[in-house]
């Protein structure tokens, strides 16, 4: 049986998605598809515009068969630990056979070669990359110099400009630390790349029906309203926006959450700020300093930032902070093995014989009721899966309409069920 594997954080389910999905369906034909989806936070270190299961519905509802959570600990986090949150997830599963992902380029053979140097760390890299960092670029930046200046010596079978273009577009970053981890977990997944349909990851030009999430995300931002969007997102799903706008559910922004970051900012002690994931070599008393300093995030995101220090890393400390989450704890985790639980958000009743196998053959625990976690004793699910609750709760007080802002939902919803 071929099962498809997606990581996304469909935020929100778009066009491009739709195409992404049946593209992959019609070149792998599965029997099934599980998306690997970000739960509330996503990895730029923003709330998500709609809550994880506003979206788990737009997911099912366009053809997917099984959603689940990606926990919130890699969620939002550097592409990395992302990729290696989702991938490792997929392996749990022990179902899933394939996995594809979008990306500017469209070709996987590049990702495996610049991926073995990346695991290898030969001497020539390191040197490279120390280098660079040395000059105060983010590690991204340094990354993407050091294997632009290796490509001939270890004869990658890529032109130059097209291996600027891999290094420097998101989808295929993401894709490199997707094969990354399939090597490092010695997964038997096999994965397919093809290119991107129109406009790129943070593309804010539109070509025809398909808009970028970004530019979608901004045009919700600005005018406050769907029309503008309606043409760039499937029938499915617009009708489920529309639904949650009229109640004003969403969209959320992380200047929703603006007076909890800076006032948590004004308590939190340097110390206790030290040890947040990401905070280093002594970031935590810039970012405290201009924290009393500004009346407003985007003053505070805009004197933070640096060239090393770019604004989605700052964000991810951010919310990270909200959350208490540290690097001691990510640590923690990665050496446990990464996701500790099968969280499942929703499926559709005829994915019950997939939802079976699953629960027949999971690596990890598979919680489909939340009070259920506290079954496990295992210390670090239940802080996983707990950091998972305290997001939703945070990230509700984000929610415009005030009576959605209570908290414990996630013992309060079951997954969404499509008929």
């Amino acid at each position: 049986m071929k099962v498809l594997g997606i990581i996304a954080e469909y935020n929100p389910f778009h066009n491009g998605h739709l195409y992404h999905l049946m593209e992959s369906k019609r070149i792998i034909n599965p029997e099934y598809v599980i998306a690997i989806m970000s739960g509330n936070f996503t990895q730029r270190g923003e709330p998500a515009l709609f809550d994880k299961w506003i979206r788990t519905e737009m997911v099912l509802k366009n053809g997917v068969d099984i959603v689940i959570e990606l926990p919130t600990v890699y969620a939002c986090q550097t592409a990395e630990l992302f990729a290696q949150g989702g991938i490792q997830l997929l392996n749990y599963c022990n179902v899933v056979t394939h996995m594809s992902f979008g990306s500017e380029i469209g070709n996987i053979e590049p990702l495996y070669d610049i991926a073995k140097i990346l695991i290898d760390e030969p001497i020539e890299y390191r040197h490279l990359l120390n280098l660079y960092l040395d000059k105060g670029l983010s590690y991204p930046s340094a990354r993407n110099n050091a294997l632009l200046e290796l490509k001939d010596i270890y004869n990658m079978n890529i032109s130059k400009c097209q291996l600027n273009k891999l290094l420097t577009s998101p989808n295929s970053i993401l894709g490199l630390e997707y094969i990354k981890a399939l090597i490092n977990t010695n997964s038997s997944i096999i994965p397919i790349s093809f290119p991107r349909k129109a406009v790129e990851y943070h593309d804010r030009n539109i070509v025809g029906n398909i808009a970028s999430a970004s530019a979608i995300r901004e045009k919700l931002k600005t005018s406050r309203s769907l029309n503008p969007i309606q043409q760039f997102i499937p029938k499915l799903s617009f009708y489920i926006l529309e639904k949650n706008i009229s109640k004003d559910m969403g969209p959320v922004f992380i200047d929703n959450l603006e007076q909890l970051i800076l006032g948590t900012l004004r308590r939190i002690p340097s110390e206790e700020l030290a040890s947040i994931m990401d905070v280093e070599e002594g970031l935590e008393n810039r970012i405290k300093r201009y924290a009393a300093e500004v009346s407003s995030l985007e003053e505070l995101l805009n004197k933070i930032k640096t060239r090393r220090y770019v604004l989605t890393r700052i964000q991810r400390i951010l919310i990270n902070m909200l959350l208490d989450i540290t690097t001691h704890k990510v640590k923690l985790y990665n050496k446990a093995g990464g996701p500790q639980y099968i969280r499942i958000l929703g499926f559709q009743k005829r994915a019950l014989p997939l939802m079976q196998e699953l629960k027949d053959k999971a690596m990890v625990p598979i919680i489909t009721k939340s009070a259920h976690y506290q079954r496990e004793n295992n210390t670090l699910l239940k802080d996983m899966f707990l950091t998972d609750v305290l997001a939703t709760n945070i990230y509700r007080l984000g929610i415009p309409n005030p009576i959605y802002r209570s908290g414990g939902v996630d013992f309060k919803k079951p997954p969404v069920i499509i008929p």
